[in-house]
């Protein structure tokens, strides 16, 4: 990472924001096309499974529709009741959308049981298992368009929701391929397979609830904080680190510190050494601002 001034961060900030909105709205196109026709075709070709990925992918349609109104949002400028701005209004729509998707999965979860119960011995169409593969492959490609620009343009919520991705794109394929087994006489496999679509949803679910409600609660991994300190001991001037903690801001990493230092440093000297801190960590660990406090 080069250096970057304060306005230049919020600028590039904006800028990487504009980008994942463009790429969630381009994913709400594609899974609100690939939803209706699963949706569709699963209940003229009598599949359970088809339909439960179909009601799987409408979740993911209304989870990106979330995730613009948060990016939408954490555009807003800072202000002085919110000096750190408004980026977790991202986090936010990351904890709705896992929320949604929980819901839905109990719901897909409960259908494919009734379904099993008063329709064990009815056969989905072959035609439901050749669009679950089409549709799986179809997700898959655009899982890596997705992961590239996540990655291109640091977007944690793109990049959470393209993980969830991918495990779609496998998940229409082996559903396509248990349809293809239901139809050669084991029908029970088709509504088996949209309980495991379900519970597969109710896992991706809790995972991204946990992720984004630890973010929420300014939690910090041990891991990245036992990093900035090595780096910061990197510095002859830093006899200890008394107390350091972290927080993040989805792609801003705020680090406040209190240093030991010798005493006869200057606070000409302090403010110099806090300026060359803060250039050398954003190189290093990505940190955006550092807040740190003398003692001697």
């Amino acid at each position: 990472m080069s250096n970057l001034d304060y306005k230049d961060f919020e600028k590039n900030d904006i800028h990487v924001l504009r980008q994942a909105q463009f790429v969630a709205s381009m994913n709400v196109t594609f899974y609100l096309i690939i939803s209706i026709a699963k949706i569709i075709i699963g209940n003229i070709a009598k599949s359970t499974a088809l339909k439960a990925d179909g009601y799987n992918g409408a979740t993911d349609t209304l989870a990106y529709l979330i995730i613009i109104m948060g990016i939408a949002f954490a555009k807003r400028p800072k202000n002085q009741e919110h000096r750190f701005g408004y980026a977790k209004a991202e986090t936010i729509s990351t904890l709705i959308t896992s929320i949604l998707i929980i819901e839905t999965s109990l719901w897909v979860i409960w259908k494919g049981i009734i379904d099993w119960v008063n329709n064990s011995s009815e056969k989905p169409d072959s035609l439901a298992a050749v669009i679950g593969i089409g549709s799986g492959v179809l997700t898959f490609m655009v899982f890596l368009l997705n992961k590239y620009f996540a990655k291109k343009i640091h977007s944690k919520p793109l990049l959470t929701s393209s993980k969830d991705q991918k495990w779609d794109g496998i998940t229409a394929v082996l559903t396509g391929l248990a349809i293809l087994v239901s139809d050669w006489g084991f029908p029970w496999i088709d509504k088996l397979t949209a309980i495991v679509i379900g519970l597969l949803m109710l896992r991706t679910g809790l995972f991204i609830l946990n992720s984004s409600a630890f973010k929420l609660i300014d939690g910090f991994s041990n891991e990245s904080l036992n990093q900035v300190k090595f780096e910061l001991y990197k510095f002859p001037q830093v006899e200890e680190i008394v107390k350091i903690n972290g927080r993040e801001y989805e792609n801003d990493i705020y680090i406040s510190a209190i240093v030991k230092v010798d005493r006869s440093l200057t606070v000409s000297d302090t403010m110099k050494l806090t300026k060359t801190m803060q250039n050398y960590l954003q190189r290093r660990c990505g940190i955006f601002e550092l807040d740190i406090q003398y003692v001697s």
